[in-house]
């Protein structure tokens, strides 16, 4: 899959506290600094799926018609919502979603939505002192209400 321009993923230091779920270079770990960079990016696509199924099945009990291409990438970009994590001492906290899903409902029932394509992008960013991750909704509102 190809990110889209003007949008790519930032590759965090493998320090990055928030990265702890990668194990680096632990004793049974299968990460190490030569394949990072790629273990990140599965790890990231993996979480964006996971948003991006749990969207779907809200948009679908709220009589919205959401899809997500399989290409997801390719899909241009009409609109686009950004929310962010900061990390904290509870590290599970900069993943937990409930912002960027009460952003993008917020959003999309406001704006009376029927019919709608989007795929989310995420990223680990290095900031001081535990890091971020940002998380970007992209989508497409179709015309037609059905």
């Amino acid at each position: 899959m190809e990110i889209p321009v003007g949008m790519t993923r930032n590759v965090p230091s493998v320090n990055n506290s928030l990265l702890f779920f990668l194990d680096i270079c632990g004793k049974k770990s299968k990460v190490t600094e030569k394949n990072y960079a790629k273990e990140y990016e599965k790890w990231m696509v993996k979480r964006e799926l996971g948003i991006e199924k749990w969207l779907l099945d809200t948009f679908s009990h709220l009589g919205i018609n959401a899809t997500v291409k399989s290409d997801r990438y390719s899909l241009p970009i009409m609109y686009q919502i950004k929310a962010t994590q900061k990390g904290e001492s509870y590290l599970n906290g900069a993943f937990e979603t409930y912002q960027i899903f009460r952003k993008v409902l917020k959003t999309v029932l406001s704006e009376g939505v029927h019919k709608i394509r989007f795929y989310v992008f995420a990223e680990v960013e290095d900031h001081f002192p535990m890091g971020k991750v940002n998380y970007y909704f992209n989508y497409y509102v179709h015309e037609t209400p059905y």
